[in-house]
């Protein structure tokens, strides 16, 4: 009997129903299990106890006294939220307000900041191929520098007729 309760729970639903057991959240039926097992199995028992022994010592834990009220603490998480809105606020409007000054300093007509670059004008030049310099670093795109080979693509005629051969075999098999 001891063999065949224990085969239908493992370590882990015997730890657990232990623990549910000694916090009285158990059925009747899981109650008379857990009974069965601290009167028959030894390790069962050594469990429990150890169970047992921890709940105990958990309880007996001294709590750490509060310094403060949680009214207190509470305004004082209150008032770093509330710090921490208002720097987000300052540093959205510095943002904006430094984008403002940008602009409205680019559109004033003979400001010395203004830039040119948009202004300028680019004198395409045209570049010779042959006449340039070389250097280490060179791109080739349509004239590769090193000539590669083209391979030569072979049809095999083996391979088609061993395909019909196979088709005319498969007809065969069918019907």
């Amino acid at each position: 009997m001891e063999k065949h309760s224990f085969s239908k729970h493992n370590e882990v639903d015997r730890f657990e129903l232990l623990s549910a057991y000694l916090d009285g959240e158990v059925t009747a039926a899981e109650r008379r299990q857990v009974e069965e097992w601290l009167y028959t199995d030894e390790s069962v028992r050594c469990l429990y106890a150890r169970l047992l022994k921890l709940r105990q010592c958990v309880k007996a834990m001294p709590l750490p006294e509060c310094e403060q009220s949680p009214e207190a603490t509470f305004q004082k998480v209150w008032q770093r939220l509330q710090r921490r809105t208002r720097l987000g606020w300052m540093i959205g409007g510095a943002a904006i307000a430094a984008c403002v000054v940008g602009t409205v300093s680019s559109l004033i007509p003979g400001s010395p900041s203004r830039l040119q670059l948009a202004q300028q004008t680019i004198q395409p030049t045209a570049v010779n191929v042959e006449s340039a310099p070389v250097s280490p670093l060179m791109v080739a795109l349509n004239n590769p520098v090193i000539e590669i080979p083209k391979t030569a693509v072979a049809v095999p005629e083996q391979t088609v007729k061993q395909s019909q051969s196979l088709e005319q075999d498969t007809r065969l098999d069918i019907n």
